[in-house]
């Protein structure tokens, strides 16, 4: 048999796979790695789409602290607010009594009548949906069985007529109609009939405040000292061109504060 014959005896049969000679090994693991890489690229996409979601839900969770953190402090701030009007409103009716004194130059009766014609209510606007509404109370020396006060050398000369009154102020601060705010003050005053000023201020109860005294102290009374102020009120009379003589009646005065501890501790 020829070299030819041979050749064409050993010609693949139609169809069958002709071999393109020995492959590397790099072919090799390129073929026998390809499925793998096609996996690999799969992982990555889905760690990440993880990590993006998660960076999401993080950025979320802070935007929901901030927004959280910021309507707590603005609404602190707003309880504050309310709280300072509360405040201002029952100092405002504590002033309501003493522009009484003034006007009635120190005539308790008269204080009284205008208190109860008014059913012992000061009412006004702070804006357009907030209005307070202040309900005031006199404590007198003498109206009260029992007493937790001594007042002593108060000036009772009837040009003077001086006496303690404690003014128990209620204030209610309102939005839209409904009660946001309360604050309850509590002032003991001095007040002078014919004298002006016609009343002061001895001290005051805040009853807000995480301490306060059992009353708002004692009015007068005070001798004066090396290391005191004299806190009395001396009455003069002049008769012709001599020298003022003195026209003092100084007497005591018990009263009730209307609280169940001791008397106050402000001078």
């Amino acid at each position: 048999m020829n070299a030819a014959s041979m050749r064409v005896g050993y010609r693949p049969a139609r169809g069958a796979t002709q071999s393109v000679g020995p492959r590397t090994a790099a072919d090799v693991r390129a073929l026998r790695t390809g499925g793998s890489l096609h996996h690999d690229h799969g992982t990555h996409r889905g760690i990440a789409l993880i990590a993006t979601l998660f960076a999401i839900l993080l950025l979320a969770a802070l935007v929901a602290v901030v927004v959280d953190v910021g309507t707590v402090r603005m609404r602190k701030a707003l309880e504050e607010a309310r709280s300072l009007q509360a405040t201002a409103a029952a100092d405002a009716g504590a002033a309501w009594v003493r522009a009484l004194f003034a006007q009635h130059a120190g005539d308790l009766q008269a204080v009284l009548l205008d208190l109860a014609a008014a059913h012992s209510t000061l009412r006004f606007r702070l804006d357009r949906q907030t209005s307070a509404d202040v309900r005031v109370s006199l404590a007198l020396p003498g109206t009260s069985p029992q007493s937790d006060h001594l007042d002593i050398n108060l000036q009772e000369n009837p040009v003077i007529a001086e006496q303690p009154v404690q003014v128990t102020a209620a204030a209610t601060v309102i939005v839209n109609g409904t009660p946001v705010a309360a604050r309850t003050v509590t002032t003991l005053l001095r007040t002078f009939h014919h004298l002006a000023p016609y009343s002061e201020i001895v001290g005051e109860i805040d009853g807000g405040g995480l301490e306060e005294p059992d009353s708002p102290g004692d009015p007068a009374g005070q001798v004066g000292g090396p290391a005191a102020t004299d806190l009395r009120i001396f009455a003069r009379v002049r008769s012709g061109s001599g020298s003022p003589a003195s026209a003092d009646n100084f007497r005591s005065q018990t009263w009730y504060d209307g609280n169940a501890g001791a008397g106050g501790i402000l001078p």
